[in-house]
């Protein structure tokens, strides 16, 4: 969950399952002159779209942090400790049912939360040093080990399981993340009130261009309340427009069944902000 202060004292709450439609939504529409499009494009758009699902076991009845605010995503694996790895676990399983490809794409994404994104994002916390983080990954590695042997013997995922490609692969997938917790992270999208997450370099991300270039750095310049340009553009379509769906609830302390009450009550706001290639 994604709580954000307003400029108006309220909290901006987006729910981590809408984010990652909208990560789902930037990988459909990646791709252009300049940019490959993911590759497996259908195993890439749901592993965006789903590498969250698992917050929905805990998203249905949320709860509060020790000071009685609601709990934002940053931080939330020690917050929910051993809630976290669970409904993340979960999640992975889930989506692997439905599509191995992403699956383990999903699986590589959980363990990056735990370990800095994998080194590429060492602003993120580090769980390295917790037993239960540790067993997670330990648990990860091995799922993904069984799953590779599995994926090579399927002729459409043969040629896309090498250690390159997979790597490639989850920069792509993190280059999402990072940037619909950009968009996700503000209201309205020129605010400043955040002061944590993704920057406007997207925290530096490495992100993949093209087989045999080398990874570019991209910016998000917010111009106003509700448009943005991106440099180097990434998407096949100029421009783009992203809708989520948010509530607002006063910005304040709360007991679990006051926040409760506010979270099953509260506004409901579609945002839409709207990406656009350099002129």
């Amino acid at each position: 969950m994604m709580v954000s202060p307003t400029e108006d004292s309220h909290f901006l709450i987006v729910l981590q399952i809408d984010h990652s439609r909208v990560a789902g939504l930037l990988a459909a529409h990646w791709g252009n002159n300049e940019f490959a499009p993911p590759k497996p494009f259908a195993s890439m758009v749901l592993a965006a779209q789903e590498h969250d699902n698992g917050w929905w076991d805990w998203e249905v009845k949320p709860t509060l942090n020790p000071q009685g605010y609601p709990l934002d995503y940053i931080n939330s694996a020690k917050f929910l400790r051993g809630i976290w790895l669970g409904f993340y676990r979960h999640g992975i399983e889930r989506v692997t049912e439905i599509d191995p490809y992403a699956g383990y794409v999903v699986s590589m994404h959980g363990e990056g939360l735990l370990t800095q994104g994998l080194g590429l994002l060492p602003y993120m916390p580090d769980y390295l040093e917790d037993s239960a983080a540790q067993k997670f990954i330990r648990e990860q590695k091995a799922f993904r080990s069984e799953l590779v042997e599995r994926l090579r013997q399927r002729e459409e995922y043969r040629e896309l399981v090498s250690e390159e490609n997979l790597w490639i692969n989850f920069k792509l997938m993190e280059v999402y993340d990072q940037f619909a917790q950009f968009l996700c992270n503000r209201y309205p999208f020129n605010s400043t009130q955040r002061k944590n997450g993704p920057t406007p370099t997207l925290s530096n991300t490495p992100v993949p261009v093209k087989p045999d270039r080398p990874d570019v750095s991209m910016t998000v310049e917010v111009r106003d309340e509700k448009n943005a340009v991106v440099k180097p553009y990434p998407f096949d379509t100029d421009p783009l427009t992203v809708s989520f769906p948010a509530r607002l609830l006063p910005q304040r302390s709360y007991t679990h069944d006051d926040f409760l009450d506010h979270f099953y009550k509260a506004e409901r706001i579609t945002i839409t902000y709207t990406l656009h290639a350099p002129q």
